[in-house]
């Protein structure tokens, strides 16, 4: 009944069957009550185990687990979930921090990635992550000590427009501006933009070395009491952090609207800036949004 032979089971329950069948083999020679207490079973799973393996040899021996376990997830969540992931575009990190935050419900990830294979939503894609030239990353203490400016090209109707984009190194809260031409003009405008549009005083600007920012436009950041530097050239990871937020400028804005002219674009960015500061929670910041992480850091007056 119990010869040893090949086990033709799936890989993750063949220890398990070669165990029952070693019981099975104790139980045989000296009984299922003195086969229980040996190995620590009750003499009534023995008798189980000899029933199946009678009626259905090897197979009968697989362990026969639930799919899974009945689910311990509220059902209002489910389409809270779903909505996470086919609205919001996000996967389970930032679900469960923003069921978190906004729904006071706590959820594992696990749990999380779990509704998303029952809802039968596509993984998000993948992206490929390139390893740093810059391997220590510095993030300043204050506001304002560092604020990183980039620009972001986008396709508006068949013609391009042009993002800029300031974020501020230590909390990531952001202006964002969109300009038709890209040129020392609109740099001069977005300067005096995100100097009226931060509630702080900016100390130190850097942008690239982009033909949009000539000499005359670091002489302009100095001149206004600001300290200006260039980051080295082919060295955009000097500039991750702004460039990191244009991708998610991509994936959560420009990827999910289209406008009919630029002032319709224009002014969906300034919302969209909103939403970045004061609603998008960030993972970066341990689940808070810029704004809340501002708020901690300034003076009440000012965070008033």
């Amino acid at each position: 009944m119990t010869q040893r032979s090949p086990l033709k089971v799936s890989p993750r329950y063949r220890w398990r069957v070669q165990q029952r069948i070693t019981v099975l083999a104790y139980a045989r020679d000296h009984g299922m009550a003195a086969a229980g207490r040996h190995y620590g079973v009750s003499a009534k799973t023995v008798r189980r185990w000899r029933d199946r393996w009678q009626a259905g040899g090897v197979p009968g021996l697989v362990p026969r687990y639930p799919r899974r376990r009945a689910g311990r997830i509220r059902p209002e969540l489910v389409p809270l979930i779903e909505h996470a992931r086919k609205e919001l575009g996000d996967g389970a990190a930032r679900t469960r921090l923003w069921l978190q935050r906004v729904h006071q419900a706590r959820l594992a990830m696990g749990t999380i990635q779990r509704v998303f294979r029952d809802l039968g939503v596509p993984r998000l894609r993948r992206t490929r992550k390139r390893l740093p030239r810059q391997l220590k990353l510095f993030e300043r203490p204050d506001p304002g000590d560092c604020v990183q400016v980039d620009v972001k090209f986008v396709r508006l109707g068949g013609r391009w427009a042009f993002q800029y984009t300031a974020l501020d190194d230590c909390t990531r809260y952001r202006v964002l501006r969109l300009y038709p031409r890209l040129g020392p003009a609109a740099s001069f405008a977005f300067l005096a933009e995100l100097r009226r549009a931060f509630p702080f005083p900016i100390r130190r600007l850097q942008c690239d070395n982009g033909r949009e920012f000539p000499l005359a436009f670091a002489m302009a950041v100095e001149a206004a009491g600001i300290r200006h530097r260039y980051i080295q050239p082919r060295r955009p990871q000097q500039n991750g952090k702004v460039e990191r937020s244009h991708r998610i400028d991509h994936e959560e804005f420009w990827s999910r609207h289209t406008f009919p002219d630029f002032d319709a674009a224009a002014t969906a960015l300034r919302g969209w800036e909103r939403t970045y500061n004061h609603d998008r929670f960030s993972l970066a910041i341990q689940g808070r949004t810029p704004a809340e992480k501002l708020g901690a850091l300034l003076p009440p007056s000012h965070a008033a």
